[in-house]
């Protein structure tokens, strides 16, 4: 499961896919409603790749702890967000029993289970990665189809034909031509 894409906005409820990125902010599109929004680069984002869980040893990332949770539900809908603080901290000590109760808050566990909905909504547990297609060239010493030569009247054609159109146009010029004033507005008249 790839969550690069994925990412959570600073002041707003859910999760987005980054669809687009510019000068002065990304375009994303809401895994709940499909909506697409730009998001300045002022607001503060969170890619779900770069986030981790506390445990008792080394932090494990929400990728594996989502994947986790994936296994233990057998691709399921999991626990509603809104239950109780101990069933949440009880689902969450099947996917990830190392976890540290003391440095996870229960706001923490409940968005957990919320983004868990939301990607399970949005088939990112299902989606693969494209696979590159590559050309690959042609081994020396195979038979390939080629086309009959061209007589040379016909190649001598399309070399005038190319040198023609790539030819500047008589009488134009690349300086741009200078605005002219009115006399009301030149300065000092």
């Amino acid at each position: 499961m790839d969550l690069t894409k994925i990412i959570s906005v600073a002041g707003k409820s859910g999760l987005y896919r980054v669809i687009a990125q510019g000068r002065q902010a990304i375009i994303v599109e809401s895994l709940e409603d499909g909506k697409r929004m730009p998001v300045p680069s002022s607001v503060r984002v969170s890619s779900l790749q770069e986030i981790s869980m506390f445990t008792t040893g080394d932090d494990v990332p929400l990728v594996k702890v989502l994947e986790k949770l994936h296994e233990v539900e057998k691709g399921g809908n999991s626990l509603d967000p809104k239950a109780s603080d101990a069933e949440l901290f009880a689902k969450l000590g099947e996917a990830l029993p190392e976890h540290d109760r003391e440095r996870i808050y229960a706001s923490d566990v409940r968005k957990l289970f919320v983004w868990y909905g939301l990607l399970l909504k949005g088939g990112e547990f299902t989606r693969t990665e494209e696979p590159v297609v590559e050309e690959k060239e042609e081994v020396k010493g195979t038979k390939s189809a080629k086309k009959p030569p061209a007589k040379e009247g016909a190649a001598k054609k399309v070399k005038a034909d190319a040198a023609k159109t790539a030819a500047p146009k008589p009488g134009g010029s690349s300086k741009p031509k200078a605005a002219t004033m009115r006399k009301s507005a030149q300065r000092g008249s």
